[in-house]
C-alpha cells in the first residue's frame, strides 16, 4: 500500500447503528480489540430515528415457517439456513437485550404484520422502556442500553466522522483492513482478524435505486448517511447481491425545508387515497405499514407515468381536528427537527397540507378535474352512509383481533364520510424506511461472492445485505441488526489473525 496503518484492531466495525454496536458488543465479550467507525457526527443510524420495535419470537420452528412463507409469496430469494439461525437466535433479543443494562425493561408493543400466515401466532414485537418521551421515545431508550453496553462498560472506542470508504484486501483475497477518511485525510485502519460491515442501506442513493426499484419519485424517512457505501465497498472486495428490490417503504410527505421526508398513516376515519386524476385505487385500510410502495408503483404503458405517485390523501374539518394527521409524522429524520402541531394548522400554514374551501376548489389546487374528485368523495360518502365498499372492500368497522399488529393503534371506527368543509390534502409519495438488499450473508454473517463462497474475513449486519426480501415483517430489522450483529462479532473475533 506505501502507507502506514493509522490504527489497529483485531476487530474493525464501519457503522455504529444497533447492528454495529451488536456486533462490538459481541467481539469484545469474545475477547477482541474492537474499533467503530462512524461516518456521521452521532451513532444511532436508522435505528435511533425508528419506533425502536424488536421482534423476538415465542417459538423458533413457528417462525421458521411464517419468515419462509413471507419469501414464498413474494417470490423473494431465500437461504433456509440464514432463516434457521435468525429465529432461533432472535428468541434470545430480549434476554439479551436485558443482560446489557441492569434495570432494563420491555413490553410487547405488537404482534404479525401478517395474521394470515402460518406461524404467525409467534410475532412478538418488543419496545424498550425508558424515560425518554416522543414517538421515538423507544428507539432512544434502545440506543441509550446499546451505548451503556458498548461505551461505558466494554470502553470499546468509536471514531465518529470517521467514514469508510474502502475494503483493503491482501494477496489471498482476505479483508485485512478498511481505508478511512478522518481528520481531512485518507488513512488505513488494521483489522487483525476481521471487518464487520455495518454501513445500512442506500435509501438516499439515487442511482442504486434507479437501478433496482421500481417507482419514481422515491424518498426516504431515515439516517441520511445511508448511501450504499457498504455496497460498493463489499462489490469491489468480490461480493454477490441480493434483494436488492427489497424495501421497507409506506408513504410520505416531502417539503422542501428537509432531505428526509415525513412518514404518513393517516388513522382519520374520514380520509380517503385517491390517484393523481382523484379516483380511488385501493383499500387504504389494507396496506400494510411497510409496503407502501406496493400499492403505488403501477406503471401506466399508455400515458407513460406513474399514475399513483404521487398520490393524495383526501380528508376533511373533522379529521384534520382529530390531531396531527399522521400518527408517525415525527419519526426519521425531519421528524427529530420538527414538531408537528396538535390541529395541523402549521403545516395548513406552510403549504404542506393543502386546504380548499369546496371539494372543486381543492381539485383545482391538486390539477384535478373537480367532477371527478366530487364524484369520487360523493360516492365514498354513500357506500359508508351503506356500510359498505362495493369498490375496494375497506372495512367500515375494525374486525376484533386477539394480537393485533400494533395494540396501541387499534381503533373501533375504520371509515366515515368526508363531508365537513374545508376539505384537505396531503400529497404523498413512496417513503423509505429503509433497504433490504446489498451483499449477501450466510447464516455465519460472512459476505459471500456470487457464486456462494465466503469472502475470508469480511462480515456484515443490518439492513446492508438483510435476509428480509420483498415483504418485510415489522420490528424484523432491527431484531435482525441485534441476531447477525452477535453472530458477525463473535465469528469476526474466532477468525485466527493474519500475519
Amino acid at each position: 500500500m506505501g502507507q502506514k496503518w493509522w490504527k489497529s484492531a483485531d476487530v474493525v466495525i464501519a457503522g455504529y447503528g444497533a447492528a454495529g454496536a451488536a456486533a462490538a458488543i459481541a467481539a469484545r465479550d469474545a475477547g477482541a480489540e474492537v474499533i467503530i467507525l462512524e461516518k456521521m457526527n452521532e451513532g444511532g443510524g436508522n435505528t435511533i430515528v425508528s419506533m425502536g420495535g424488536v421482534l423476538c419470537p415465542t417459538e423458533a420452528n413457528a417462525a421458521i415457517n411464517y419468515i419462509s412463507a413471507l419469501y414464498d409469496f413474494a417470490n423473494s430469494e431465500k437461504d433456509e439456513d440464514v432463516i434457521r439461525v435468525f429465529a432461533q437466535e432472535a428468541t434470545r433479543n430480549v434476554a439479551w437485550i436485558k443482560s446489557l443494562k441492569e434495570g432494563t425493561e420491555v413490553q410487547v408493543y405488537g404482534h404479525a404484520s401478517y395474521s394470515q400466515v402460518p406461524g404467525a401466532e409467534s410475532m412478538n414485537k418488543y419496545l424498550v422502556k425508558g424515560k425518554n418521551k416522543g414517538p421515538t421515545a423507544f428507539a432512544r431508550n434502545l440506543w441509550e442500553v446499546l451505548i451503556y453496553a458498548v461505551e461505558k462498560r466494554r470502553r470499546i472506542p468509536v471514531l465518529r466522522e470517521t467514514a469508510a470508504k474502502e475494503l483493503v484486501t491482501n494477496g489471498k483475497g482476505e479483508v485485512i483492513g478498511i481505508m478511512a477518511q478522518a481528520e481531512g485525510q485518507k488513512v488505513a485502519i488494521r483489522a487483525n482478524s476481521g471487518v464487520v460491515l455495518c454501513t445500512g442501506g442506500y435509501e438516499y442513493d439515487r442511482s442504486t435505486l434507479q437501478n433496482h426499484v421500481k417507482g419514481f419519485p422515491i424518498y426516504a424517512a431515515g439516517n441520511p448517511g445511508n448511501r450504499g457505501d457498504g455496497i460498493r465497498m463489499a462489490q469491489k472486495a468480490g461480493a454477490g447481491l441480493w434483494h436488492m428490490n427489497g424495501v421497507s417503504a409506506g408513504l410520505g410527505l416531502k417539503v422542501p425545508e428537509f432531505e428526509a421526508c415525513f412518514p404518513m398513516v393517516i388513522d382519520a376515519p374520514g380520509h380517503i387515497l385517491v390517484d393523481r386524476e382523484g379516483r380511488r385505487f385501493m383499500n387504504e385500510r389494507g396496506m400494510e405499514a411497510h409496503s407502501g410502495l406496493l400499492a403505488v408503483d403501477h406503471y401506466d404503458t399508455q400515458s407513460l407515468k406513474y399514475p399513483r405517485i404521487p398520490c393524495y390523501a383526501i380528508f376533511d374539518d373533522t379529521a384534520r381536528m382529530r390531531g396531527p394527521i399522521s400518527r408517525i409524522a415525527e419519526l426519521g429524520s425531519a421528524g427529530r427537527q420538527y414538531t408537528w402541531s396538535k390541529d395541523n394548522s402549521a403545516e395548513i400554514q406552510k403549504g404542506w397540507i393543502i386546504r380548499g374551501g369546496t371539494l372543486a376548489e381543492l381539485a383545482k389546487s391538486l390539477s384535478m378535474a373537480p367532477a371527478v374528485l366530487e364524484e369520487t368523495v360523493g360516492q365514498w360518502n354513500r357506500d359508508v352512509k351503506n356500510n359498505r365498499d362495493p369498490l375496494h372492500n375497506r372495512p367500515i368497522l375494525s374486525p376484533q383481533k386477539e394480537r393485533p399488529e400494533y395494540k396501541d393503534f387499534v381503533q373501533h371506527v375504520l371509515s366515515a364520510a368526508i363531508d365537513q368543509p374545508p376539505f384537505y390534502a396531503i400529497e404523498l409519495y413512496p417513503c423509505l424506511l429503509n433497504t433490504q438488499g446489498g451483499p449477501r450473508r450466510n447464516e455465519a454473517a460472512q459476505v459471500l461472492d456470487p457464486f456462494g463462497r465466503p469472502i475470508p474475513r469480511l462480515y456484515s449486519a443490518g439492513e446492508l445485505g438483510s435476509m428480509w426480501g420483498m415483504i418485510y415483517q415489522g420490528a424484523g430489522n432491527i431484531s435482525e441488526c441485534l441476531v447477525f450483529g452477535r453472530i458477525a462479532g463473535k465469528n469476526a473475533a474466532g477468525e485466527r489473525p493474519w500475519s
